[in-house]
């Protein structure tokens, strides 16, 4: 699917029951003829959802609103526009077209004359308002593939898909996959797929001859392609030392897997907030694929790891006080340059870091075209993927590891079956970001500095903390307020303390355990606090 008009193609085709009626144009005498009179306004929207709903109108129930399927324009890394099946409201404009397409509406003038006339706007109203009452099936998400049902069938026909809830918008010719494929079957289709990351730069970071950030690359072609099944996914961050390496290319050839078209993407703003917004609107889209492009620092924040792990999304829509609740069917690309994951993130996000080892990565030319490749053989790789996730369930699911806390099926379904091939365990690359989360860094830091200078037992208010981390030790140096000083710095060009910003911060970190180490705070007074280190009880 290149453009706009091959979706509203499949729209026209495809209704919420996945039939293939011809739509019939308003005054067919075969129609439904509702007639408006003052005072009978329930009687005439239930009339008018009855019309829509035996005409087979394309709409479908999400999170309390009315929506359809649409191919939506975004646009990708290099500000080409690319269409992808989304999810939009259905705005009262709509309701009223559809609805005068449904049926024949009659008012009467002032003599009693029959005449016709459009849907009233207070029935069309009235209708938008009927939560719990529209005859059209719920929406779970829409996707571009073929995928798997939670069950392990393969989701493959158009349309609504009652099962799951998805909707699959778009055709693909795909070669047949065997009712119970193999291992070696499944071997064959991983090296079909993996030939595609030959000439990508991966990174020093190898379990045996196989690299490590290779399997989170083949995370990121399987995630997409058997979504149906997983429930909620981790993130998959890609990272470099520079620009041009290939980051935003291996989003490309995992989107041209799953949709047929490059990866459109958000840009991470400066601001967190802003990002934040982008964040709710590209998942109440409902694209397949949420890919936030060019994070600069540290990626964080409650809004990214909801997105990642939450099954069920309570979202608000910019310029509105209610929240939503969707579900959660899409997946979380993000990529950057030396960009880090901090606090809670790093245990929802598996990490593939590139490094062409170069002053000019941007200069290095593949000597084959993966993307383009990808696009002319797109059912085959689709097919591949479901044979590989097909073939490990049908054999039992051999070997399997530990289930991944939060991302249980993604951990069944997709990280097993990369180690029952062969392949090191994408989740090794936690203990990797763990290593280098700032956040956890920070705690670390102060806490060591606690023990060193202060000893552990003792609590302490945070006035007292503030004034005794600026004692020097022998060497003139003062390890604890230097340590104080970088969670809590009161101005950014001054070497001062925040007393409300450390408060704050030693809430945070209560009865978390680091370096064996674990801070508690005292409620003999609330409004005073004093805080404590102690050792774990592991530790100790």
């Amino acid at each position: 699917m290149s453009d706009f008009s091959e979706y509203e193609e499949i729209k026209r085709r495809h209704t919420t029951r996945g039939d293939d009626q011809t739509r019939k144009p308003n005054g067919d005498a075969s129609l439904p003829t509702i007639k408006v009179r003052a005072g009978n306004r329930p009687s005439v929207s239930d009339a008018g959802l009855k019309a829509l709903e035996e005409a087979g109108t394309p709409f479908f129930q999400r999170g309390g609103s009315l929506v359809c399927v649409r191919g939506i324009e975004l646009k990708t890394t290099d500000g080409e526009k690319t269409f992808v099946p989304g999810i939009i409201p259905v705005t009262h404009a709509m309701l009223g077209r559809e609805l005068g397409r449904a049926a024949n509406w009659i008012g009467f003038d002032r003599q009693g004359n029959e005449r016709r006339i459009d849907p009233p706007r207070p029935v069309v109203e009235q209708i938008a308002g009927m939560i719990g009452e529209w005859p059209f099936p719920t929406l779970a998400g829409v996707i571009g593939t073929p995928t798997l049902r939670p069950d392990g069938s393969v989701l493959v026909s158009e349309g609504y898909d009652e099962a799951t809830g998805l909707v699959l918008l778009g055709g693909l010719e795909m070669p047949a996959i065997k009712p119970e494929p193999t291992q070696h079957d499944a071997a064959v289709a991983l090296a079909f797929i993996d030939r595609l990351l030959d000439e990508f730069p991966f990174a020093d970071g190898h379990l045996g001859n196989q690299s490590i950030y290779r399997s989170v690359a083949l995370s990121m072609l399987l995630t997409p392609v058997v979504r149906g099944a997983l429930g909620t996914v981790p993130l998959h961050l890609v990272t470099a030392p520079q620009s041009g390496t290939g980051k935003s290319f291996l989003a490309d050839i995992a989107s041209a897997i799953a949709t047929g078209e490059r990866c459109a993407v958000l840009a991470a703003s400066p601001k967190p907030e802003e990002t934040d917004k982008r964040l709710v609107a590209a998942a109440l889209s409902g694209v397949p694929i949420v890919a936030m492009d060019n994070c600069v620092g540290t990626i964080e924040g409650p809004l990214i790891c909801q997105l990642t792990e939450r099954p069920r999304l309570k979202l608000r829509p910019l310029g509105k006080s209610d929240e939503v609740h969707v579900p959660n069917t899409f997946s979380v690309f993000a990529n950057g340059n030396n960009v880090t994951i901090a606090g809670d993130l790093v245990r929802r996000t598996v990490q593939c870091v590139l490094d062409a080892n170069v002053e000019n990565p941007e200069a290095r030319e593949f000597s084959s075209d993966p993307l383009a490749t990808t696009k002319a053989n797109r059912g085959a790789y689709v097919a591949a993927a479901l044979t590989i996730v097909r073939a490990y369930i049908c054999a039992g699911k051999p070997r399997q590891v530990a289930r991944l806390p939060s991302y249980g099926r993604w951990s069944d379904l997709v990280r097993s079956p990369l180690m029952w091939l062969g392949r090191p365990d994408p989740v090794l690359t936690m203990a990797m970001a763990r290593s280098s989360d700032p956040v956890r860094m920070a705690r670390v830091a102060v806490f060591t500095a606690w023990e060193a200078v202060l000893g552990v037992g003792r609590a302490y208010r945070t006035a007292d903390l503030i004034k005794l981390a600026g004692t020097a030790d022998l060497f003139g140096s003062k390890p604890l307020h230097d340590a104080l000083l970088e969670v809590a710095r009161a101005h950014a060009s001054r070497d001062e303390i925040d007393p409300r910003r450390l408060a704050r911060w030693l809430r945070e970190q209560t009865n978390v355990v680091a370096n064996g180490l674990k801070l508690t705070m005292e409620f003999t007074d609330k409004a005073r606090p004093r805080w404590a280190l102690g050792r774990s009880q592991l530790a100790s």
